[in-house]
């Protein structure tokens, strides 16, 4: 397991609000009202204000004056989405560890939308936590530029970016992507396709699935992109014409891919090699194995994942890379 510990660089000063206020053009004590009493402030003073924080990655400091400097006990923490239960398990695993010794866990979702992941750095920020954990990396320049300059332990889940703003504990999405490739062309599937959403982690399972599926001289995958829940799923079939084998990028996408086979009698009990469609989630959701057939998929450890990243928040001057790695659950569907 790979365990890599970075040289210390430094790490850029963070803005103040006198230079937010420069930047703006009105005093100081317009910027402290801007953050504090919104609604006292004209909207285009507000604005202005606003997009000078942006430009200058300024993070309020939301504490009470008295507890500035003191420990807040908190750790944030920012999914995509709590409607999927695919992040459920690494949440509890980091709390396993983290709530005994006194931290308080926040919990928050960005919807897959950048503008509001942007948004919930900045609140939680303000809020003075002791470390700050997200599924993949920080969705814009200016959130990473947030991170840097908060100077907390940042750790970055489910996935293995090659520079990470500080620790990263997960698994190596692209050679999930290849691993599922390669068992799909083993069982005879020749023409193949990749569903899932337009984010990161998406994108690297879809480079491994796609660049192993060409070296071993299948033609190009298609790539359907997709909402990521279930029902996307069932809506998928008429998009897939001619395909013999799917990797679906979470089991939600794919539970709900095999509802619309077995409606259009394309999917059955049986062995793998009886479907006419072969189907390959990831995530291991405990509904995959009650499916007909059974769900086959990449099984992502997420409590390891969360125990990991908590160690890392404890520990930030130790190694700052954890792979956990992944495993390819073979069953009826593919």
């Amino acid at each position: 397991m790979p365990s890599d510990r970075r040289p210390e660089s430094p790490r850029p000063a963070a803005p103040t609000l006198t230079q937010v206020a420069a930047l703006a053009g009105v005093s100081p004590i317009t910027v402290s009202r801007v953050v504090r009493l919104p609604g006292l402030v004209k909207p285009h003073t507000r604005e202005r204000v606003e997009a000078a924080m942006q430009e200058l990655g300024y993070i309020p400091n939301l504490v009470a004056g008295s507890l500035a400097s003191a420990r807040t006990n908190s750790v944030a923490v920012i999914v995509p989405t709590i409607a999927n239960s695919i992040f459920a398990d690494t949440v509890q695993g980091l709390s396993d560890v983290l709530e005994p010794l006194g931290f308080a866990v926040i919990l928050a979702q960005s919807n897959y939308d950048p503008v509001r992941e942007d948004r919930l750095l900045m609140a939680l920020l303000a809020r003075r936590p002791e470390a700050l954990m997200l599924i993949g990396s920080p969705a814009t320049e200016a959130g990473a530029a947030m991170l840097r300059r908060a100077r907390i332990p940042v750790v970055e889940m489910w996935d293995l970016p090659a520079a990470p703003i500080d620790a990263v504990a997960g698994f190596d999405n692209h050679a999930a992507g290849d691993a599922v490739a390669r068992h799909l062309a083993a069982a005879g599937r020749r023409s193949l396709a990749f569903i899932g959403g337009p984010d990161s982690r998406a994108g690297r399972r879809w480079d491994g699935f796609r660049a192993a599926a060409l070296e071993l001289g299948l033609p190009e995958p298609r790539r359907l992109f997709l909402d990521r829940s279930a029902m996307a799923g069932t809506g998928a079939l008429p998009d897939l014409a001619g395909v013999d084998g799917v990797f679906a990028a979470n089991d939600a996408l794919a539970i709900g891919l095999l509802a619309a086979l077995r409606d259009a009698g394309l999917a059955r009990s049986g062995s793998a090699s009886a479907q006419d469609v072969a189907v390959v989630g990831l995530g291991d959701l405990e509904m995959g194995q009650l499916t007909t057939p059974r769900l086959s998929t990449i099984r992502v450890h997420g409590t390891t994942i969360g125990h990991a990243a908590a160690r890392l928040v404890l520990d930030p001057s130790g190694p700052r890379r954890v792979d956990v790695g992944f495993e390819l659950i073979l069953r009826e569907s593919g």
